[in-house]
């Protein structure tokens, strides 16, 4: 089912749940990368897709939130061959329900100059491959979630935007005090976020 499909025939959407939690809890050894579990454990992560699919979820987030080319760094697997192995299985999942499964994509863990060291055109770089990635893996939509640097939203947003024609999510963290941990406000993000062309704006992960 296509996620336009989803939003037609109802009023409130249901995204599945935690990831990182469901794998420790189901073997996932400290020192392990999660996002190799699709390599290392399918039967596993196809298992909590299942159980998210038939708690109700009208959305399953592929196991693929740090699955980039700086994370994934000597692990002996790419980018491409994570991707694709993470939305297989959350493509199983979704077979039973006709779930939508959502190519998820979280910060690349460096901020992007002048706060850090990241050029925006890398950060575009990095994103575009994992999203290029996720649609020739058959991703029905792209969430960029947990985002707290409005620059670095804004580069996933267009490499979303450029590099396939899938609807695209987005959400930020904010603290406490209402902005996020580099100082966007709410206000900020969303007028951003949708002047760019997202489909969806949201807060996930906050205070």
């Amino acid at each position: 089912m296509q996620i336009r499909e989803v939003f037609d025939r109802k009023r409130f959407v249901f995204l599945d749940g935690g990831m990182g939690t469901q794998l420790q809890a189901r073997g996932l050894q400290p020192g392990q990368k999660p996002e190799l579990a699709a390599l290392e454990m399918p039967e596993v992560l196809t298992a909590i897709h299942t159980d998210y699919a038939n708690a109700g979820a009208d959305i399953l987030l592929a196991n693929t939130f740090g699955a980039n080319a700086k994370k994934l760094t000597g692990c002996g697997h790419t980018v491409e061959e994570v991707v694709s192995a993470s939305i297989a299985c959350a493509r199983k999942a979704a077979e039973t329900t006709g779930a939508c499964v959502a190519l998820d994509i979280g910060p690349l863990g460096e901020l992007l100059v002048p706060a850090g060291t990241l050029a925006f055109e890398d950060a575009y770089n990095e994103f575009a491959q994992v999203i290029r990635a996720g649609a020739a893996a058959g991703a029905d939509l792209v969430f960029l979630e947990t985002m707290t640097d409005l620059y670095e939203l804004k580069a996933a947003i267009l490499a979303a935007r450029e590099n396939c024609d899938l609807p695209v999510f987005t959400s930020m963290s904010f603290e406490s005090r209402g902005r996020t941990f580099t100082g966007c406000t709410v206000e900020s993000y969303a007028v951003t976020a949708a002047g760019l062309g997202a489909d969806a704006v949201g807060i996930n992960c906050s205070l």
